[in-house]
């Protein structure tokens, strides 16, 4: 279905009133709010990636700016990624494509992106742990001193397994709760649309 065939078919002019309220419940409404959201998720991006830049010249020990290092370049691999997502999404035209197909794509692109990004997560919530731990660690002592301590291998080690997966289920759920919602509504015009 292209808006072409179905703004030819149109008997009657729609009040303003009407179009106004449609655009409100339809697709456009939620695309827009989810890219909105895509944006944001670019935004904290930009805003955190400074601060793990910092700390590798921060730091004067090669461990935790190697982790910090990891996550600099993770994020601004991420940040690139996004973008590109982010553009992919607004690029999509209703107007000249099919409208349920575009709508799919949009929608697909959306939930691999939260895919990836979580699937990536998993392996950078042990580096940041890590990162944090160190970080942490050597207000108190030299990188030297706590290498060699038994005790800090294993405080590090219950730390990556505590905080990983609670990274994992927290980020899961800010996810669900930021995008799926939308995710729903726009899966449910879908299905309206192709019964239609």
């Amino acid at each position: 279905m292209k808006i072409e065939d179905t703004w030819k078919s149109i008997d009657s002019p729609l009040s303003v009133d009407e179009i106004k309220k449609d655009l409100r419940s339809k697709p456009q409404d939620v695309l827009r709010k989810l890219n909105k959201r895509l944006w944001w998720k670019i935004v904290f991006i930009i805003l955190f990636t400074p601060i793990y830049i910092a700390m590798v010249f921060y730091l004067d020990s090669w461990l935790p700016q190697l982790l910090f290092g990891i996550l600099a370049l993770s994020h601004l691999v991420g940040l690139v990624f996004f973008v590109r997502r982010y553009r992919k999404a607004k690029a999509l035209n209703m107007a000249t494509e099919n409208v349920v197909e575009t709508l799919k794509a949009y929608t697909a692109n959306i939930r691999s992106t939260l895919r990836l990004e979580e699937v990536t997560g998993v392996v950078l919530y042990p580096v940041a742990a890590a990162a944090g731990f160190f970080f942490s660690l050597l207000e108190k002592m030299t990188l030297e001193e706590a290498l060699q301590q038994q005790r800090v291998w294993i405080v590090l080690l219950i730390t990556i397994v505590v905080l990983t997966p609670l990274a994992d289920v927290f980020a899961k759920w800010m996810n669900r709760k930021t995008f799926n919602k939308l995710l729903s509504k726009l899966e449910d015009r879908i299905q309206e649309l192709e019964q239609d």
